[in-house]
């Protein structure tokens, strides 16, 4: 199996609390990966270390080899992405607008103009303007 994003011994806390331990896998390209569970299992938790929003206590994750500590938040944009289950979106906008936002890491800033039309054509509304630039 060939894994570009691979999990080495990796162990999670939350404060005192052991979450994971000692977990390795890899996760093979081109493939659907489910993470199943019961509630309270880590699964969160294991997505969360992913977009390295949870440091590891031990263990690391790699993609392509290179850690991710390594690894600049835009590069790592471009590999990993994550919808959760309950996201929220501001008001009135549609999926398409949606995914455009999630583009933007793809995009230099000479192949879009993020602050005059969304891919639907209508101007982007004055109170999205700072959430799409930051």
């Amino acid at each position: 199996m060939k894994a570009r994003l691979r999990i080495e011994r990796l162990t999670l806390d939350y404060g005192p609390r052991r979450v994971l331990d000692d977990i390795t896998l890899g996760i093979a390209d081109g493939a659907f990966t489910a993470i199943v569970g019961p509630n309270g299992c880590g699964k969160s938790t294991l997505l969360r270390s992913l977009l390295r929003l949870l440091a590891p206590r031990a263990g690391r994750v790699l993609l392509e080899g290179r850690d991710l500590a390594e690894v600049s938040p835009r590069a790592l944009s471009r590999h990993i992405a994550l919808l959760p289950q309950a996201a929220e979106s501001p008001e009135g906008l549609t999926v398409q607008e949606l995914v455009h936002y999630g583009r933007a890491p793809h995009q230099s800033l000479t192949d879009r103009d993020p602050l005059s039309f969304l891919p639907t054509g209508r101007p982007l509304p004055q109170e999205h303007r700072r959430a799409y630039l930051s």
